[in-house]
């Protein structure tokens, strides 16, 4: 295994904000890809024990994403050297959560799962929250709050069912995952999670809010806590609560793109990336291999800033891709 750090190397945490003064989009066609950068790389969050999170902010959301379709996609590989077990008490940090709440239960189903991307809007969890969650020993879900008609716990949730399709991602291999707001219908959307190629679930919405309303200028969103908090709990991060059970592992070419991945496309996961492809609109590879800065090399203006990052958090291994 190369991961970046034993656990609690990086106790003083490290921190990573996006700096987005524009974005370039590249067209609403999805096309094909050749190339990739720098041969591929990543960045590690790992465990603290000191109560203090490492994380990344994404504070910007480039203007047409969520506008319309859309598709996230990102690699990631979480660290299997952390069991699976319980999160409500001492093990909150150290475990991967085994909880297994059904969804749209009550209002908390959602309430203990590793945060691999927070973006919770805490003061209404209909308006803007955009949030990857890990849960019940290694599945991934994709909680969405965009003013439909959800259930209890205010968000719809795209996840597998643990008797069939839901893999355990916690297995030391590197998985991708997509997740996708595709129009259906006179006035719908079906959110779908795909991971390594395979369409995981889809969850169907009854409306297509233009996101941005939320991640422009965040002004609904709590003080301290606009955008998307990377690898950590948002709350946790900025110590408004005193621990959350967070992520810890690789993440590597991060994309954000203003159309709706084709299946054909989506299920050719490792086909290599450039970062040029039509309807990109932000794409992190997390390339650089050092520094404090990574960038996106197509958009000047797209940097995430790092803050602490502790040399080894860098690694050369990259994902699979072609």
């Amino acid at each position: 295994m190369a991961y970046p750090s034993d656990v609690g190397r990086l106790a003083g945490g490290w921190f990573i904000a996006l700096i987005a003064c524009g974005s370039s989009g590249m067209g609403d066609v999805d096309g094909g890809v050749d190339g990739d950068v720098d041969g591929g790389r990543s960045l590690g969050f790992v465990e603290t024990l000191d109560e203090r999170d490492d994380f990344g902010v994404l504070g910007s959301i480039p203007a047409a994403v969520g506008a319309g379709e859309f598709t996230v996609e990102l690699w990631l590989r979480p660290d299997d050297r952390f069991p699976f077990g319980p999160t409500g008490g001492g093990d909150q940090r150290t475990n991967w959560s085994s909880e297994d709440e059904p969804i749209y239960d009550d209002g908390d189903w959602w309430f203990r799962g590793n945060f691999l991307i927070d973006g919770h809007n805490n003061r209404d969890f209909s308006r803007g929250t955009f949030s990857l969650q890990f849960y019940g020993s290694g599945r991934l879900r994709w909680l969405f709050g965009d003013r439909g008609s959800v259930p209890p716990g205010g968000v719809w949730a795209v996840q597998g069912d643990v008797t069939a399709n839901a893999p355990n991602l916690v297995d030391g291999a590197w998985h991708h995952v997509a997740l996708v707001r595709r129009f259906a219908g006179a006035a719908g959307a079906d959110l779908e999670m795909w991971i390594d190629g395979q369409l995981i679930d889809t969850e169907t919405s009854d409306v297509r809010t233009d996101m941005n309303e939320f991640w422009s200028d965040w002004s609904e969103f709590p003080d301290g806590q606009p955008g998307w908090f990377f690898g950590a709990e948002k709350q946790a991060a900025i110590d408004v609560l005193a621990a959350y059970e967070d992520y810890k592992g690789l993440v590597s070419d991060f994309r954000a793109l203003s159309l709706a991945r084709s299946p054909a496309r989506l299920a050719d996961y490792r086909a290599a990336v450039t970062g040029a492809e039509p309807g990109v609109e932000l794409f992190i590879p997390f390339a650089e291999g050092s520094g404090d800065r990574a960038c996106d090399p197509f958009r000047a203006s797209l940097c995430i800033e790092l803050e602490g990052v502790a040399a080894d958090a860098w690694t050369a291994e990259g994902p699979p891709t072609q």
